[in-house]
């Protein structure tokens, strides 16, 4: 119970308390006797007083009814009487308010010879008043003065022996406070010092060893072994707690130590592998750069090859009307022809050749549709290219130069048949004129300028059907442009991207440097405590 100093303060101050305050209910209870004497010495004083008065009152009435038989009706000795009675009467209440009885008893016998000699006194004055001088002397000399004195006496004794004994108990407990307050003092300061050497004992044993050690620990000495104490109070909890302290803070600075070259090792491979991803990034930066600008090489190579697709649509819509002029001509042709069923047979030769030139026509319309049908299969595979283009832009190049190559076969057989309707035209224009000059033989071939109407007919089909596919080719080169062009987007905005990360790998590679130097100086202040 007393190991805890808290205890041992309380200790320490509530028995200096305790005896102080026994001590002051000593004092206490003594100076309430002391104020008790004093009141009853001061009571005694008073009752001396009124005793003494009252017989000197009672000393002057006896005179003044001396005085009054002496010299008769004078005015003096009566006014004397009134004042000496009224006084006497005065002082007879002050002593009726004593209490104790042997006081008491003499007191009442000295008021009773006060209260006789009053009547007496009472009986003179009328008497001398009446000239009945002898009877007024009779009654004068029945008061005695030593009568009186006597009474008085006895009472005055009573009262100077109460005050006598007050005195005497007021000294003896006056010396009896003042051997309280010496024993006390010194029970006190005692106790006092008992305590102090109670509490300061064990604090001045073991508080030393708790001061070492904290100044060892400040210096960053825990190699020094602090013992564990059996004391229970708390310094020895303070000691106990300095040795698992100095015990947990070792195994802190150790681990500390190997996080920090971990944390140094840490922060060299994370900067190392930050400068390779930097560099990276860096390549890919530039790599993303050639794939946006071959990507806007593709969007321009395929604006051209759309104008050249609109340009061909546009002849073939020229060619499919000039083939249907020359078939309205046919029909004339065929009118014509009927009416000249006997056409020569050159007519029918140059007839041939026209069908010829028409055949020809319908192999290098076949050849446009191949080509047309080739375009599209080039546009498909460079969109599949496009969703490459992440990794090497090199496919968009000969799918480009792929596309140019096809383009120029389908201008050539473009002219080829423009050349063909001309020689074609150049033919029926030849046998419209030897039709002019055989008119005649032209008739039995009415039949084959139908067949041949027919046959152009079908070429006008085909050369119209052509129109709509390369409108398809036209369209679909366009929708190659625009991915291209979102390609480009898309490139920019990951090159933007790329810059980015540049710009975080550096801050980050920053950072790491940062680390590194806290790093370094984390163990160099851990270097400066000593580890068991």
């Amino acid at each position: 119970m007393f190991n805890n100093i808290t205890n041992r303060l309380i200790l320490g101050f509530s028995v200096p308390i305790l005896f102080l305050i026994v001590l002051g209910s000593i004092l206490f209870s003594g100076t309430e006797h002391l104020v008790e004497l004093q009141s009853d010495s001061k009571e005694v004083g008073d009752n001396i007083s009124a005793t003494d008065s009252y017989a000197y009152d009672v000393t002057r009435i006896i005179a003044s009814i001396r005085g009054y038989a002496l010299y008769p009706k004078d005015p003096y000795y009566r006014g004397t009487y009134d004042k000496a009675r009224e006084s006497m009467l005065l002082n007879k209440e002050e002593l009726a308010k004593i209490t104790d009885p042997q006081t008491r008893e003499a007191v009442n016998a000295m008021i009773q010879i006060g209260d006789e000699y009053d009547s007496v006194a009472a009986g003179v004055y009328p008497l001398v008043d009446a000239d009945k001088l002898n009877e007024a002397k009779q009654q004068i000399l029945i008061p005695r003065v030593a009568k009186l004195a006597e009474a008085s006496d006895r009472a005055h004794t009573i009262l100077e022996a109460r005050l006598q004994d007050n005195l005497l108990q007021a000294q003896k407990a006056k010396q009896f406070q003042t051997l309280m307050i010496i024993l006390g003092t010194l029970i006190t300061i005692a106790a006092t010092l008992a305590a102090a050497f109670l509490i300061a004992l064990p604090i001045r044993r073991d508080l030393p060893k708790v001061v070492k050690a904290a100044e060892q620990i400040a210096e960053g000495d825990l190699q020094q072994n602090i013992e564990l104490s059996n004391d229970s109070s708390e310094v020895g909890k303070l000691m106990t707690a300095f040795h698992y302290m100095s015990k947990k803070l070792n195994a802190l600075i150790l681990q500390m130590q190997k996080s920090g070259v971990q944390i140094s090792t840490s922060s060299t491979q994370i900067a190392a592998a930050g400068k390779e991803l930097e560099a990276t990034v860096v390549e890919q930066l530039a790599s993303t750069n050639e794939v946006s600008a071959t990507s806007q090489q593709i969007a321009a190579t395929s604006k051209e090859l759309v104008r050249v697709m609109e340009q061909v649509t546009q002849m073939a819509q020229s060619t499919a009307t000039s083939a249907g002029a020359s078939h309205n001509d046919l029909n004339r042709m065929e009118t014509v022809m009927r009416e000249l069923s006997g056409a020569t047979n050159s007519i029918t030769t140059k007839l041939g050749v026209m069908n010829e030139k028409a055949n020809n026509i319908n192999s290098v319309v076949t050849t446009i549709n191949k080509v047309a049908d080739q375009t599209n299969l080039l546009s498909l595979n460079a969109a599949i290219e496009a969703e490459k283009a992440g990794e090497y832009g090199a496919g968009f190049a000969v799918v480009a130069r792929e596309i140019r190559r096809l383009a120029d076969q389908t201008a050539v057989a473009t002219l080829e048949i423009a050349q063909m309707i001309k020689e074609m035209q150049s033919a029926v224009s030849t046998g419209v004129m030897e039709m002019d000059k055989f008119s005649k033989s032209v008739v039995d071939s009415v039949a084959d300028v139908s067949k041949i109407s027919d046959r152009v007919t079908q070429v006008i089909e085909q050369v119209q059907g052509l129109t709509p596919r390369f409108e398809r080719v036209s369209q679909s080169i366009e929708e190659q442009s625009q991915g291209a062009q979102q390609i480009s987007e898309a490139m920019g905005q990951l090159s933007q991207a790329s810059q980015q990360t540049v710009d975080s790998l550096r801050e980050t590679n920053s950072a790491v440097d940062r680390l590194d130097e806290a790093a370094n100086g984390l163990r160099k202040e851990i270097a400066k405590f000593k580890t068991a």
